[in-house]
């Protein structure tokens, strides 16, 4: 029986490294068939609105048209002003979301040393979660003044309680019997934590940088709402203040372009990181 088994096992590994390539094929084809379903949908919706306001049926008072938004976006792209309210968003959003997602992450892998202190701060936790970034608005711009400071404060405190749970949870779901072989061979608190909590926590820290990347933008665009002299909420605002519809879809547009590259940056983060994870695994 094992003889056979032996005799077999070389022509069942072929057969797999054949059908390996016609899965990665099917799964190339479907993502290409996803892309090309997504263009076709946006093609038809601007094709249809532009349409609407060409003929009257759609009113390009209440509703701009896509030829407005292009129009008024290749204008303020050679001026450079569209570029620049994009540079400040970005860059207030970028480091909001880096401090948040850092600060909570420690935090929240740090209150794995204590399970005293972790119950101690949770009230705390939960109460600064269960305010919202606008209502603390008005105080951060007092405090830090209508600069970017206000605003990078803005998204690090959008994004600091969703690290901090997502780092705590993972900390709290590492291997219970993983850390009591450990300790069974001597190993100290930092050497677990270094070597087996922070590695079991990344896929809970990639998922909260995730979630991050539009809570930093909201948090950002929020505090440029209230008060600012740059950025792409501070477009937004004036332009609805003056009924400029076709700018605030505008803005609106590059607050969605913006946070699409910022997904995408995350997300090959997250490719690199798990796949160091996993070759530290093996």
């Amino acid at each position: 029986m094992n003889e056979t088994v032996q005799e077999q096992l070389p022509a069942i590994i072929d057969a797999q490294e054949d059908e390996s390539p016609s899965i990665e094929s099917r799964e190339q084809l479907e993502t290409l068939l996803v892309r090309i379903v997504q263009i076709f949908i946006a093609v038809t919706l601007f094709g249809v609105w532009e349409w609407g306001t060409r003929t009257g049926r759609i009113s390009t008072f209440l509703f701009g048209s896509p030829s407005q938004v292009w129009n008024l976006a290749v204008a303020r792209v050679e001026n450079g002003s569209l570029l620049y309210s994009a540079y400040v968003t970005g860059l207030e959003t970028i480091i909001g979301f880096l401090l948040g997602s850092l600060l909570g992450t420690a935090i929240g892998l740090g209150l794995w040393y204590s399970r005293f202190v972790a119950q101690v701060m949770s009230v705390f936790i939960l109460a600064l979660g269960s305010v919202p970034v606008l209502a603390l608005g008005p105080l951060i711009i007092i405090w830090f003044g209508v600069g970017v400071e206000s605003k990078i404060v803005l998204a690090t405190i959008s994004c600091i309680i969703v690290a901090l749970l997502q780092a705590y949870d993972g900390a709290q779901h590492v291997d219970k019997d993983l850390i009591k072989l450990l300790r069974s061979f001597g190993a100290t608190k930092v050497q677990i934590f270094t070597k087996v909590v922070i590695p079991s926590s990344y896929g809970w820290v990639v998922a909260a940088a995730k979630l991050n990347v539009g809570f930093a933008l909201i948090g950002a665009v929020i505090g440029e709402y209230i008060s600012s002299e740059a950025g792409l909420g501070n477009i937004i605002l004036i332009a609805g203040a003056n009924y400029n519809i076709p700018l605030v879809l505008l803005g609106i547009f590059s607050l969605m372009m913006l946070a699409f590259v910022l997904s995408m940056v995350v997300g090959l983060l997250e490719r690199r990181l798990l796949k160091w994870k996993t070759a530290t695994n093996r």
